[in-house]
């Protein structure tokens, strides 16, 4: 691990000029979020930066300013010296824009998941944060740059995101000073929760209705799985909807310990994308790490290539290890 890695990043900023800014495949609100924050913080500083995605942003997020910033893939012309990589715990998990970052001379690696393998050149790890979006703000803060409205707006979507608005075990008071700082650069929580959680197309609602008809409870009453499958796509005639809070139907679901959805994806239906919580009692960062993911004690996910109903065994199986001993 690195001593003093704020400082560290913060050197690599000062002493470089062009940089490459990613996160993880299927980017979510902390991803996007933390990206946006940390490119404004780039470009106030009068430095060269662009940020690749594996995949675009997702709609509920297309709010936030500057999303429009985030492209596909790196420019021929465009060969940036130094990956700033974010939200991601192992390399991999940049997808397509893994072969961009090999290609650079310097990796940091920032983030906040306990899993995270320390693969950059410069780590700086903190799970105790809520966020890499709460993390980005330390890094304004150490290097004394204003926070402008649009960085606040992004790095408050980050942090909302991440701590399910301030209701997981992640969010520390440290979380509600940042949150309150940012509030007063002029975010809107009603209008952050609005886009974010409900302005959603009727086919949105739609797919919740049928993955909620998946439920299935276990293990008495102690695990709550539900899918989606690439069928039901095909049904609604649509490519993709924002799924990210679909799982907490079932977690809420009194005396589930672990909460399990997967989802197929309609590109490639061999590959499922398996999300895991916690109520707190059971670490399913285990449970993922086992099955080659990682994320955080209550919040983990992981990706399989063995099909649905391959993929709801092996992760069954892990899942029932794990309950087996609570009463």
């Amino acid at each position: 691990m690195d001593n003093n890695p704020v400082d560290k990043v913060i050197e690599v900023i000062r002493e470089r000029d062009d940089f490459l800014i990613t996160a993880h495949v299927n980017p979510e609100g902390d991803s996007v979020g933390s990206q946006l924050a940390l490119f404004d913080l780039l470009e106030k500083l009068g430095k060269k930066a662009i940020i690749v995605d594996n995949d675009g942003v997702p709609a509920n997020l297309r709010f936030l300013p500057g999303n429009e910033r985030i492209v596909s893939a790196l420019p021929e012309d465009i060969k940036p010296r130094v990956a700033l990589i974010l939200d991601c715990p192992v390399k991999f998990r940049a997808g397509s824009v893994v072969p961009d970052v090999d290609r650079t001379e310097l990796v940091v690696n920032i983030d906040h998941h306990v899993s995270n393998e320390f693969f950059g050149d410069v780590n700086w790890v903190d799970p105790e944060a809520s966020s890499v979006g709460e993390m980005i703000y330390r890094l304004y803060e150490a290097m004394e740059v204003e926070v402008d409205a649009g960085g606040a707006l992004s790095m408050y979507t980050a942090i909302v995101t991440d701590t399910g608005m301030f209701n997981y075990e992640n969010t520390s008071a440290r979380t509600h000073t940042v949150a309150s700082e940012l509030m007063k650069k002029g975010v809107k929580p009603a209008r952050v929760f609005h886009h974010v959680y409900e302005d959603k197309s009727p086919e949105q609602t739609r797919m919740l209705g049928r993955v909620l008809q998946t439920v299935e409870i276990t293990d008495g009453g102690k695990v709550a799985s539900m899918a989606l499958t690439a069928s039901m796509y095909d049904e609604e005639g649509i490519s993709d909807v924002p799924t990210e809070e679909f799982i907490n139907h079932v977690r809420a679901i009194k005396g589930v310990e672990v909460a399990i959805f997967f989802k197929q994806r309609t590109d490639e239906r061999d590959k499922v994308d398996i999300s895991f919580r916690s109520s707190g009692r059971v670490d399913v960062n285990h449970i993922a790490s086992r099955l080659g993911g990682g994320g955080h004690t209550c919040a983990s996910g992981c990706k399989l290539e063995c099909g649905l109903e391959g993929a709801k065994e092996k992760v069954l199986e892990e899942v029932r290890k794990a309950v087996a001993g609570i009463r």
